[in-house]
């Protein structure tokens, strides 16, 4: 049976090409009587350098999620979205830290914890890259079309070393997340390749893309599309619009960025970049692209890295008032190496940089739950978006008791609703999971893996991902 393409396009002046999501009414006949499997999709949601682990969980019992779980929590601005999240806990990352069970680590613990967070490998080299590809590269090789790579976005400057990267190519091949907005959504939007001259014109006018596809534009909407359809066109032509919007109000000419403020983004300081609200608007922006992305069957799969391990902007935007990066605040140290004073207040103010980014996390679900999709779900539906961190205690350093949050089900293959103890541990004196027996984070990327229908050649379910920890899925997340 032949492969039906999802992705339409609309075409205009200097090449531009426009990717639409996918448009039912306009789907070949055969097409819409086949029964072809919906597409997957995968995204890494990463913020670094640990947690207020008393805040950040629910407040309820294990079972199914209410509003009363998140209140009071981290976790409050995902009230109103319970049955579509699913919170698991106990997991432990692999390869362990502390030089538990004979697991000596290469680097610090902040550099396994980025290295390995994808890759369940251990660092190597001298530079202490992971030695392995990353989750999001491998499911992309499979997923996307020509084995595209996954899309790779971050939020603050580039930065150096395994401390400013999450993914992989294969060992010791990082890749360089794009923290340019404008440069993603040039790529997304088939600008990547443009005719200079087309682009030029672009910025010195500040014109849309959408100025550029006009004609294709206005006769699609010629056809007979169903109501629905034309929701959705509108949905994707006012985020377009928005984005674009955004980044010009923020200084960014339409579709181009002046080499000045490309230099000017790129050369943030890690202790300064979170001084300014660029933060905010460029993580934004990011998500906005990521989502459009997968809407269109750009890629199926995505990472969005918030700052660095071991640094983290200073959090005095949003209302929030810090003097001090996340990473100082993780440690409750004015200083990097613990050498300055205490900062008492530190939990209270990590627990408010948690519920920050809990706020960035519903702002990503809300907007590929808008994008409806030909099977009666959504993207979201059709998702799993996973929001992970590089540590769990960030004093401690530690690398037990991650914290997870799963939202959407990738087609029903996850539970919804519910949060689930997947250690057979108790609970520590401290409320804690933390453990290092049962619960490797590498199942839980196995199972993500089979939950976007990535199989063996035999059709079987892939059993391991990575170097360490032990085979099979978490069960107890599957619906």
């Amino acid at each position: 049976m032949s492969r039906v393409s999802r992705r339409f396009f609309l075409r205009g002046l200097g090449g531009v090409a426009v990717a639409l999501p996918v448009i039912e009414s306009l789907m070949p006949k055969l097409a819409r009587g086949q029964t072809a499997p919906q597409a997957q999709r995968f995204v890494a949601f990463l913020e670094c350098n640990g947690i207020n682990m008393q805040k950040f969980f629910p407040a309820t019992a294990f079972g199914p999620l209410t509003a009363a779980s998140f209140a009071g929590t981290a976790l409050a601005p995902l009230q109103g979205m319970e049955s579509k999240i699913l919170i698991p806990r106990g997991i432990h990352k692999v390869p362990k830290g502390f030089n538990f069970g004979g697991q000596t680590p290469v680097g610090c613990d902040h550099q396994n914890g980025m290295g390995g967070k994808l890759t369940c490998q251990q660092l190597a080299g001298a530079d202490h890259y992971a030695n392995g590809i990353s989750v999001d590269q491998m499911m992309a090789k499979k997923l996307n079309r020509m084995a595209k790579p996954s899309l790779t976005l971050k939020v603050g400057p580039r930065g150096q070393g395994v401390l400013s990267v999450c993914s992989y190519m294969g060992p010791m091949q990082p890749v360089q997340a794009e923290n340019n907005p404008w440069l993603a959504f040039q790529d997304f939007m088939g600008m990547a390749g443009t005719d200079p001259a087309v682009a030029q014109r672009l910025a010195a006018r500040r014109q849309s893309v959408l100025d550029l596809v006009k004609g294709d534009m206005d006769a699609l909407k010629t056809k007979k599309i169903s109501t629905a359809d034309k929701a959705k066109l509108d949905l994707h032509y006012s985020s377009i619009r928005d984005i674009e919007v955004a980044m010009t109000t923020s200084g960014i000419p339409a579709c181009t960025l002046p080499s000045a403020r490309s230099a000017e983004l790129q050369g943030l300081n890690p202790n300064t970049v979170g001084s300014d609200s660029e933060y905010k608007k460029v993580g934004q922006m990011q998500m906005d692209i990521l989502a459009l992305a997968l809407a269109c069957d750009h890629t199926r799969v995505a990472t969005l890295q918030w700052g660095d391990g071991s640094g983290g902007p200073v959090f005095n935007f949003d209302g929030l008032s810090n003097q001090y990066n996340h990473h100082k605040l993780s440690h409750g140290n004015t200083k990097d190496d613990n050498s300055g004073g205490m900062i008492s207040d530190y939990k209270d103010r990590l627990a408010a940089i948690d519920l920050w980014y809990a706020q960035q996390f519903r702002y990503l679900i809300d907007k590929l739950a808008a994008y409806a999709e030909p099977n009666g779900k959504t993207v979201l539906d059709n998702s799993a978006v996973v929001w992970m961190n590089e540590l769990s205690d960030g004093l401690e350093h530690n690398f037990m008791d991650m914290p997870y949050v799963i939202a959407g089900s990738n087609g029903g293959y996850f539970k919804q609703g519910q949060y689930v103890k997947v250690t057979k541990q108790n609970q520590n004196g401290d409320g804690t999971y933390k453990n290092d027996v049962d619960a490797p984070h590498n199942k839980l990327l196995t199972t993500c893996i089979n939950a976007v229908g990535i199989r063996n050649a035999d059709g079987s379910l892939v059993n391991n991902f990575g170097a360490f920890g032990a085979p099979g899925e978490f069960t107890e997340l599957k619906a």
